[in-house]
């Protein structure tokens, strides 16, 4: 017998899409093992990949093969448990090998950089700065009484003032002491009795478990019991947020109970700080990681727990391939580390509700807050009220009685609008035309801080026309509320209210999630204007009042799960409010205040909404009933776009079984985005998926023209 090992190349490309077996050879050092990348003859030439598999051969059957040439890193990028989920993942989401292959392992890794040492660094008081330069002098001054202190404590303790502690250290007025001893970890807060109960029952063995708690009501401090005791057994645990804004104050609080041994993963980072927090966690160096959703790639060594936290979330999916969704990634992992993995929301995903209730995973629920305190007073404004009553501003009467009275009392208020930019379009009074963007069938949003017209699908952006494109009429006019408009129309009602922005565009660069969250934290701010990143996770005991002003825009999407997300939006929103000594209050604007998920979201009634929804979804089959697979033909030409839909829809039809339905081919809701017409094809399958759409996968395997996404998020 003979030992092979099936390499996987990391060029994603569809002749390369299977496992290539080599001899590994005798090479210098070190024995190609599963999870090394290495380098191997390919044809006339050579590639790049990863040991994925290796087995024991027929000496004669394999005579031929070709030998790997060299290992490329002392230390394996992915461990045996990644490299079977590269493979599970390449059959699960129909991608390519080498597509899996490269999402898991950084560039950084790739390109061999080396990062700086993960371990943190303490410093003291050296040369005293010169008297002109007073920022230093402060921290010279604060490292005299901190002596030991890490850099980021001394940033926390001086907030954007990373220059003069580049500059401090530069002069040698801070001098390196090595890294800091682990301190033992502290014990938490007391538990509540629910608290204590989950925390008891998941401590008894690994397991996939819901953790279903009302806002406030303390999901964090039952992960960070579980993390102690995962911890205090040498394992490592991952914490995993659904957005980057809700990183600083994650990990604040879990540095609060476990100190250095906390590492940050996001797209933010540098390329050497992800290499060097990789390679942390590589060595064991870091046994606790707070990260998005490429976080669960991470090469733990004695991965114990994973945390999903608020897994509802639509970012957990990824729109780009390999078009994975980190939850069922993350259960995967789990089961191949026999680790443990806790699905945390106050409004779950109606396929993890219906399966907790099925009984297929294990289900815990928090139904009340933490220290006592009350969910917030969430009441419905009805719009078409306020506009037959003379009111034409964007807040109703209610909310502006409300905003006055909180900051009469210093508290801060949260107004949440899920649309950026300063007007959502343009329009022409003369002719009808509304502004659209050259390359996409969508309209334009006008962006006042910038003065700029963009496209938020290709990223377009030009100058606002004075005057109409189409008919030369000087008519123009600004329709549709952005947060940039709620802010001017802040500042004019309340003219002494601190206003802070938080979206997309006001939050571009690495460091502004942590300094709004500090800043906000501190009541550096009175009101905080912001789109769906602040309605999650934020913890702002100052916050006593949320008002929502547009609960309807996600309604009217075409999508499946406009509902679900309209409900869950709209809970997770309104628990901002609240969460400190005084009690909240929600005021929810709405045109639409008879439909069942605005209903059940006032009363943050999830039992009630998830009953109705579910009987929905039963009727029209769709998931958790069945499995969805979206195919989207794409081109330059209309013609052609529409041609290869109805072409991929025939032989589909050809092949599949009864089990599976067949809906379109139609253009897609946005028929062209980025120089692209666009026509989908769903597929709706009963469980378990027919086999039939592997060879469906098989067929399109090599046509460029079309992307399969399986159980799509995003149906635009």
């Amino acid at each position: 017998m003979t030992m092979v090992v099936d390499v996987a190349i990391e060029r994603g490309v569809g002749g390369l899409d299977r496992l290539w077996s080599y001899l590994p050879g005798p090479l210098d050092g070190v024995s190609p093992k599963i999870g090394y990348r290495v380098a191997v003859p390919l044809g006339r030439a050579s590639a790049t990949g990863i040991i994925l598999a290796e087995r024991d051969v027929d000496a004669a059957e394999f005579s031929d093969l070709k030998t790997v040439s060299r290992v490329l890193d002392d230390h394996p990028a992915l461990t045996p448990a990644l490299a079977s989920l590269a493979l599970w993942m390449s059959e699960r989401y129909l991608c390519f090998i080498g597509q899996t292959v490269r999402a898991m392992i950084p560039p950084g890794v790739r390109q061999g950089l080396a990062g700086r040492a993960p371990e943190p660094m303490r410093w003291q008081a050296g040369v005293a700065p010169s008297a002109r330069a007073h920022r230093q002098q402060e921290i010279f001054q604060w490292l005299v009484e901190h002596v030991g202190s890490t850099k980021e404590e001394v940033l926390a303790a001086f907030p954007h003032s990373e220059g003069p502690w580049l500059q401090l250290r530069k002069s040698q007025g801070a001098k390196p002491m090595g890294p800091p001893e682990l301190a033992p970890i502290p014990s938490g807060p007391e538990l509540n009795s629910e608290q204590a109960r989950a925390v008891q029952t998941l401590s008894q063995g690994t397991g996939r478990w819901l953790l279903e708690g009302v806002t406030g009501s303390g999901k964090t401090e039952v992960y960070l019991d579980c993390i102690a005791a995962e911890l205090d057994q040498g394992r490592q645990a991952l914490v995993m947020v659904p957005e980057i804004a809700l990183t600083p104050q994650t990990v604040s609080r879990f540095q609060l109970r476990f100190g250095q041994r906390v590492a940050v993963w996001h797209s933010g980072l540098s390329a050497g700080e992800r290499v060097s927090t990789w390679n942390g966690v590589r060595q064991g160096i870091y046994q606790v990681v707070v990260g998005v959703r490429s976080a669960v790639f991470l090469p733990f060594p004695q991965l114990g727990l994973m945390v999903l936290d608020e897994e509802h979330e639509t970012t957990y999916k990824q729109d780009e391939h390999p078009r994975y969704h980190a939850r069922e990634v993350a259960e995967e992992r789990a089961r191949l580390e026999g680790a443990q993995l806790i699905l945390g929301s106050a409004t779950p995903s109606l396929e993890t509700a219906y399966r907790a209730r099925k009984g297929e995973i294990g289900w815990l629920t928090l139904t009340k807050r933490a220290n006592q305190r009350s969910l917030p007073h969430v009441s419905a404004v009805d719009m078409r009220k306020e506009l037959k009553q003379g009111n034409h501003e964007m807040f109703s009467r209610r909310l502006m009685e409300a905003i006055t009275e909180a900051l009469s009392r210093h508290q801060q208020v949260i107004l949440f609008l899920n649309r950026r930019g300063y007007a959502t379009y343009i329009f022409c009074r003369d002719c009808g035309q509304a502004l659209r963007c050259p390359h996409c069938e969508v309209t334009l949003t006008y962006h006042q801080e910038s003065n700029r017209i963009s496209c938020h699908y290709c990223f377009f952006e030009g100058s606002p026309p004075p005057r109409c494109p189409a008919c030369d009429s000087p008519r123009i006019r600004y329709f549709g509320a952005g947060t940039e408009r709620v802010v001017e129309a802040v500042a004019r009602i309340w003219p002494q209210a601190r206003v802070l922005r938080a979206d997309r565009d006001s939050l571009s660069g690495r460091a502004s999630h942590e300094r709004l969250w500090k800043t906000f934290s501190s009541h550096g701010a009175d009101i905080l204007v912001g789109t769906q990143m602040i309605a999650k996770g934020m913890d702002w005991p100052m916050v006593t009042l949320v008002g929502i002003l547009a609960a309807d825009v996600a309604l009217n999407f075409p999508d499946f799960r406009s509902s679900e997300r309209t409900f869950q939006l709209l809970v997770q929103a309104a628990g901002r409010a609240g969460r400190g000594e005084a009690p909240g209050q929600v005021v929810v604007q709405t045109y639409n205040p008879e439909h069942y998920a605005i209903r059940y979201a006032l009363e943050a009634n999830y039992e009630g909404f998830f009953q109705e929804e579910i009987g929905f979804r039963q009727q029209a089959g769709y998931p958790p009933f069945s499995q969805l697979w979206l195919l989207e033909v794409r081109s330059p030409e209309l013609k052609r776009a529409a041609a290869g839909a109805q072409e991929v829809a025939s032989m589909i039809r050809s092949v599949l079984l009864d089990d599976v339905q067949i809906l379109g081919p139609a253009p897609a809701p946005l028929a062209r985005v980025r120089q692209h017409y666009r026509f989908h094809v769903l597929l709706k399958a009963t469980l378990p998926a027919s086999g039939a759409l592997r060879q469906v996968a098989e067929m399109l395997r090599d046509r460029s023209d079309v992307q399969i996404t399986v159980d799509p998020y995003f149906m635009l």
